[in-house]
């Protein structure tokens, strides 16, 4: 019955920075909590999982996790095994309450192809639910993304000061790296199926209204901090080819 009351919650944003180079953070995941300001730490766990050479998941793994494991056959993957069953807890800190909480969560797809990039993480524990977060990195036309920056989606609560500062600069930023022709479009999409006791408590429509509403504020938090990380990573990387060739 819980399935009937699964939901999907996207976001899109503009990135001025290559594909590759997004996909390069999106998949660095130890390195989310100097990405995301509500990350404090991300450790991995021992994998329940292997996957065989031929890039599947290997049968004779002795895994309970019901999670079911994907990777591309694109011949530009480049060795699945080190991302798809990997298993990691995250601590992430609520907007909201300011308090910290642990989320386990395990890398059940990665697919590279010339157009995209795709990773989706599962966990059974997550705000009230069990879900998967799916993160596609396509790249876009420069010329046709100028508008980015009035595109960005905005967090709430204790980042939003640091993230005005922050978005003060970003339009003459973006401006200058899309002139490279450098730009990717990121979408963030989560699935959830809220946790039959929260039905019980709240009721299904309050329920599942709270659980969009928390899960919205968290991912454009985490969108407008990747937005930025990425786009600085890019104007290091530009500013350095420039040294170079002076």
């Amino acid at each position: 019955m819980l399935e009937r009351l699964q939901f999907s919650l996207p976001l899109t944003t503009i990135i001025a920075a290559p594909v590759d180079l997004v996909w390069d953070v999106v998949k660095d995941i130890p390195s989310y909590p100097s990405i995301y300001s509500s990350c404090v730490s991300v450790e991995r766990q021992p994998d329940t999982n292997t996957v065989s050479k031929g890039g599947g998941a290997d049968k004779s793994s002795s895994s309970t996790n019901n999670n079911k494991l994907s990777v591309s056959k694109d011949p530009l993957e480049e060795r699945p095994a080190k991302l798809l069953g990997s298993r990691w807890k995250f601590t992430r800190i609520s907007v909201f309450e300011n308090q910290t909480y642990g989320a386990p969560a395990t890398i059940t797809q990665v697919s590279v192809t010339d157009t995209s990039r795709v990773i989706v993480l599962s966990t059974y524990e997550m705000l009230g639910s069990t879900c998967s977060l799916k993160m596609s990195v396509e790249k876009v036309d420069a010329s046709l993304s100028n508008d980015a920056s009035s595109r960005s989606v905005r967090g709430s609560g204790t980042n939003s000061e640091r993230r005005d500062s922050v978005n003060s600069t970003a339009s003459s930023t973006k401006q200058q790296l899309f002139e490279k022709e450098e730009a990717c479009q990121l979408t963030v999409s989560m699935t959830m199926i809220p946790y039959q006791f929260f039905v019980k408590l709240l009721g299904i429509m309050c329920c599942l209204c709270l659980l969009k509403w928390r899960a919205r504020i968290a991912m454009e938090c985490d969108l407008e901090d990747i937005t930025s990380y990425c786009e600085e990573k890019y104007k290091e990387r530009l500013n350095a080819e420039k040294v170079e060739e002076g």
